[in-house]
């Protein structure tokens, strides 16, 4: 991957062909982002192919609100923007499921966790710890850590102030130094 095509200019180039209807460059936008996407859902805790799922619901209503994108902000602000939302809407279903096999008394199958060449960042150890924090945190250290946005994204993604995302990110490293010990 080139530095040119790393840049936001890039982005928001291919992001105002897409919204005219050019699929090529959407299907860029798509090839650039797949990966990060799966990533930041992984280490959500997901099961690889609910990653694969969920990256492919945030490309779909990315696709369905490409119009509303506008370069003001970084085009992966926008992105995780949608991606937190896909998210959340992910783990209220999930939830809702859980109830409706509990009333049901069904016992759901889990299946080994397998993540096939899932790139990780600080080793396993860090992956667990990062993992076992509540989900608010874990957001801010994805996106502020994983992600490498400036505080101003991260707050902008996850619709917070940037206050807030300064004090999860505090809480968070302290946290995850109690984790690790």
């Amino acid at each position: 991957m080139s530095g040119a095509s790393r840049t936001g200019g890039d982005d928001a180039a291919r992001m105002a062909r897409a919204a005219a209807g050019d699929e090529a460059a959407f299907a860029e936008i798509v090839g650039k982002y797949q990966d990060v996407l799966l990533n930041f859902f992984l280490r959500k805790g997901v099961s690889y192919s609910d990653g694969q799922d969920l990256a492919q619901r945030t490309f779909l209503r990315l696709w369905r609100y490409r119009e509303k994108y506008r370069p003001q902000a970084k085009f992966t602000t926008f992105l995780f923007l949608l991606a937190g939302q896909v998210s959340v809407d992910f783990y209220r279903s999930e939830g809702r499921r859980a109830e409706l096999e509990e009333g049901l008394g069904v016992e759901a199958e889990v299946a080994a966790d397998v993540r096939p060449s899932a790139p990780r960042f600080g080793g396993e150890d860090v992956r667990r710890a990062v993992a076992r924090l509540p989900a608010g945190l874990r957001d801010v250290v994805e996106l502020g850590v994983f992600q490498d946005l400036p505080y101003a994204d991260v707050a902008a993604a996850l619709g917070i102030p940037l206050g807030t995302v300064k004090s999860r990110m505090f809480n968070a490293l302290r946290k995850l130094k109690e984790i690790l010990g």
